[in-house]
């Protein structure tokens, strides 16, 4: 089909699926792409995933553009991806009720967009444009695999794909380089491209490979550019490790809102958009009866887990994520998921306090190449039955912490008045167990501190 397609304008066929007052957007963009010089084959309401192919066959079609109401994806979506990819042509999702939801899942089940309530024009152009130009110069209008992941190679997690955010330093190569030592495929992320290049190189000689792709993790739209990395050069995704970290220290009558937002943009926020996106594809995957052996490994901190004196923003992050762990392992884990969360103790650009390291790693307990193969681990095939955990690795040391338990209760008398509330108050903290000191940069590691009580 594609020999034909260069020689003309973008030829789209669109059509609803869903109820009358869907029409009126299928028909405003119908004319926009008229006025852009597209061909528009318009097949008015109530079509079939098996209509909308037949024709877009028929008319060496670039495109098939459906206006759906937010439930129809459901029933519709797979069967229209199926005959899509069959045929070679794009699949455009639109509709005035497609909730953000709506979209990652579709998104995460493959069409090549989603058109929601607040979609620019120039924005739709955009995109479709670059899906035309996509569609006639790869075969089968989608890229296939650049090279798969081999299931034969070496290592226990040979044939398995992995993101890892953060990946150019400290922690982050060291995973890195531990995972393609055990064979797996690394999709690395770092916002440091010239860092990230030299990542790259150093797995050559190891039974996996790496795909650089250099970005911000912050940027909404990279997690899921993560994901389509994964599924463009390997064809599939099982595992990701959200790593990439900031430190901006200060207390909390010092701390700005820009370096606020910064630590948790990239500790919560970023952490959570990747979830959501490589959750909702292993959900879908799922649901379609092609459920993924996947694993997350979140990153939290010995601050979020005790509190870190004078690093009130940074605790709160890193607490966030231990918390996170847990719900994301709840609710993942029915599409065949794991999450757990690790909280390394390493020596990195985080924790400059640790000075200079010895030139061998073996002889540093601090050396983030001791905490890589319990990262592996837990994304590999014999982890399956650990999820929503928090554990501990680094300076010659491992543990799995328990996080907060209720105290002896007390009955809570209605309307208490001040002093009632003192005396009780006062009562149940003398009888609870002190709460674990908070922890200090010393030169040779954490060290506890007091507590304010």
């Amino acid at each position: 089909m594609t020999g034909a397609r260069g020689d003309r304008p973008g030829r789209i066929v669109i059509g609803t699926l869903g109820l009358d007052q869907h029409e009126v957007g299928a028909m405003a963009i119908s004319r926009a792409l008229v006025r852009h010089g597209y061909e528009v084959v318009y097949l008015g309401r109530f079509n079939t995933p098996e209509r909308l192919a037949a024709v877009a066959e028929q008319e060496d079609a670039d495109i098939v553009g459906v206006s759906v109401h937010s439930w129809e994806f459901i029933a519709y979506a797979d069967e229209l991806l199926g005959r899509c990819r069959e045929l070679g042509v794009g699949l455009v999702f639109g509709g005035s009720v497609l909730t953000e939801r709506d979209r990652n899942d579709l998104l995460a089940r493959g069409a090549d967009a989603v058109f929601g309530p607040y979609a620019s024009e120039a924005d739709m152009l955009a995109q479709i444009a670059a899906l035309v130009r996509r569609v006639r110069t790869e075969p089968d209008g989608r890229r296939a695999p650049e090279a798969q992941p081999a299931a034969d190679a070496p290592g226990p997690l040979a044939g398995r794909v992995v993101v890892v955010t953060g990946a150019a330093r400290g922690l982050g190569r060291a995973y890195t380089l531990e995972l393609c030592r055990q064979g797996a495929a690394v999709v690395a992320n770092d916002i440091d491209e010239a860092a990230l290049k030299e990542t790259t190189g150093a797995v050559q000689n190891t039974p996996g490979s790496v795909h650089p792709l250099a970005g911000d993790i912050t940027e909404p739209r990279c997690p899921r550019a993560l994901l389509d990395a994964a599924l463009d050069r390997y064809g599939q995704l099982h595992g990701v490790v959200s790593n990439a970290g900031v430190l901006r220290s200060g207390p909390l009558t010092q701390l700005t809102d820009d370096e606020l937002r910064l630590l948790l943009d990239v500790h919560v926020t970023a952490t959570f958009r990747l979830l959501r996106v490589a959750g909702g594809y292993w959900r879908a995957e799922a649901k379609a009866g092609r459920t993924v052996p996947a694993a997350a490994v979140l990153t939290t901190s010995a601050a979020g887990l005790y509190g870190f004196r004078a690093e009130a923003a940074y605790t709160a992050a890193k607490a966030a994520v231990a918390a996170l762990a847990p719900v994301a392992a709840d609710e993942l884990g029915r599409y065949g998921v794991t999450v757990n969360a690790v909280a390394p103790a390493a020596r990195t650009r985080l924790t400059g306090w640790l000075g200079e390291a010895p030139p061998d790693p073996a002889a540093d307990p601090w050396a983030p190449e001791h905490v890589a193969p319990v990262v592996a681990w837990l994304l590999g095939p014999e982890a399956r039955e650990i999820t929503g955990r928090v554990i501990e690795a680094g300076n010659g040391e491992i543990s799995v912490p328990v996080g907060w338990h209720p105290g002896p209760p007390a009955p809570l008398p209605p309307r208490l008045s001040p002093a009632d509330a003192g005396a009780l108050l006062t009562r149940l903290v003398a009888a609870a167990a002190p709460p674990p000191a908070l922890l200090t940069a010393g030169p040779v590691g954490f060290q506890k501190s007091g507590h304010p009580g």
